[in-house]
């Protein structure tokens, strides 16, 4: 090949190679311009969102997102992003749990603080739902050393504890602490939806058979929803002995 060719070539070449580097330059400009440009809208739409907006309301959350459940039920969380949410209290949560577990029914929300009221539970400690203490304390023997016995109103109490394994320990624990423990062995309860605000049934157990218990807290309160397991899926003492070591 002649000297004259292998320069024409090896400039045809670096002209290749040059188009190529200002195509990739020019693409990648143009992706930035855009990603920009939708970062723009984007923050601009942010901006005109009421979630968005430190000072929005209750009632304009409500008017945004549509939920249609009375003001004085929700409250307003923060999300990573800043955007704000409603979620329903958990002191209301917390009391429909209870209501519906003491009238062992779906409870009127209209009525949910007289059937609190005048129930037997006044003070900490661990308190059993009534239906299920028999079976209550059946699974308990399984797994503790001291001696139990649940009073006329619903208490745990120990009756002798020479003997006390790490279960006894949490469990005088729980029964000595400034904290109430409610047990109830159901496959559901109620709570307050959040869009609608009404009050309705949460089947936890048939959503998840597997799932050995479910909790609803409200500061120092807490209900222990227990699984029934009807049909032996999970073993009785496991459930037991997995919600006392989870509790604190």
């Amino acid at each position: 090949m002649s000297k004259k060719k292998k320069t024409i070539i090896g400039i045809s070449i670096i002209i290749i190679i040059c188009i190529i580097v200002i195509l990739v330059l020019i693409f990648t400009n143009k992706n930035k311009t855009n990603n920009n440009i939708q970062n723009d809208y984007t923050n601009i739409d942010k901006e005109n969102e009421i979630s968005y907006q430190n000072d929005a309301t209750i009632e304009d959350i409500k008017e945004e997102t549509g939920l249609s459940g009375d003001e004085s039920i929700y409250e307003i969380d923060t999300e990573y992003d800043g955007r704000k949410t409603l979620n329903v209290k958990h002191e209301i949560q917390y009391k429909v749990a209870l209501a519906g577990i003491l009238s062992n029914s779906q409870p009127e929300y209209s009525n949910i603080d007289n059937i609190i009221n005048q129930s037997q539970i006044t003070k900490n400690g661990i308190w059993i739902e009534e239906n299920s203490r028999e079976k209550f304390l059946e699974n308990l023997k399984q797994i503790t050393e001291s001696n139990y016995e649940i009073s006329a109103d619903g208490y745990l109490n120990i009756v002798n504890k020479e003997k006390q394994n790490d279960y006894d320990k949490k469990l005088e624990s729980f029964i000595n602490s400034e904290k109430q423990y409610i047990f109830a062995i159901t496959d559901k309860y109620y709570e307050i939806d959040t869009v609608s605000g009404e009050v309705v049934e949460y089947p936890y157990q048939q959503l998840d058979p597997y799932q050995e218990y479910d909790l609803v807290e409200d500061e120092n309160s807490v209900i222990i929803f227990i699984n029934t397991n009807p049909n032996n899926n999970l073993d009785n003492t496991e459930i037991l002995k997995n919600v006392i070591n989870d509790l604190n």
